[in-house]
């Protein structure tokens, strides 16, 4: 009796440990279901936003690709002009392409996200692999357009530079409705510098920078487009 007694206290006590195991085993599961489904659910929050800031930024692209065609073609018609007897222009003409040949626009895009991802480490944690690999790759184009942004705005202030030397800079503003002043009455004109083969030179070099410029945001537009390709229905 007292062996029937004990083999059925043993029988219960493992009865017992089972369950006890069975039930950790269970909560386990759903705790990392739940953590799971909590790691889902933020994924998805931060794809959406960066959705969204990319979709921003591409907005913000299409319009200074605008300004960034205006500024080209002012630098080709005045690109046109150089030799040694310039092309008949009028003055106000000449000072009105110099103007808007004076303008930099460049892009710079939000990246308060992605830097925010990148501090973290979060990128390598993002389970879309094609995602991460373009969040790579925009990362180093970025740094190539700061480097052409950085050149870009050089040659625009050598140009400047050079007209407060050699010609009126001050011709040039009275173009723009911004600036509410009257020509300047020195004497100085632009015309002179169309035959001089250092300001031919400085602008060649900011159309030189800024087709390079054009490149970079026609990648960066293609790239784009890619990411919230991958950003949408995840």
């Amino acid at each position: 009796m007292e062996q029937n007694k004990t083999g059925k206290y043993l029988k219960y006590a493992i009865g017992e440990i089972l369950l006890v195991v069975i039930g950790i085993l269970i909560a386990l599961q759903i705790n990392n279901w739940n953590e799971s489904r909590k790691a889902q659910i933020q994924e998805q929050l931060l794809l959406n936003n960066l959705r969204v800031e990319f979709e921003d930024n591409l907005k913000d692209l299409d319009s200074i690709n605008g300004e960034v065609d205006k500024v080209i073609v002012s630098l080709e018609n005045v690109f046109e002009l150089f030799g040694p007897s310039p092309k008949i222009v009028s003055l106000d003409s000449l000072d009105y392409m110099l103007s808007s040949s004076l303008s930099s626009p460049n892009w710079r895009p939000s990246e308060y996200l992605l830097n925010n991802l990148a501090g973290s480490g979060s990128i390598a944690d993002l389970k879309n692999e094609k995602l991460k690999l373009l969040l790579y790759k925009w990362s180093r184009l970025r740094n190539q357009m700061l480097e052409v942004d950085v050149r870009t705005e050089k040659t625009g202030e050598e140009i400047i530079a050079y007209l407060k030397k050699y010609g009126s800079l001050r011709n040039a503003d009275v173009t723009n409705e911004q600036f509410n002043y009257r020509k300047s009455t020195l004497g100085v004109s632009n015309l002179e510098l169309l035959s001089d083969p250092q300001f031919e030179n400085h602008i060649d070099d900011k159309l030189y920078m800024y087709g390079n410029t054009k490149t970079i945001l026609k990648e960066a537009k293609a790239l784009i487009v890619k990411m919230i390709e991958e950003t949408e229905g995840i």
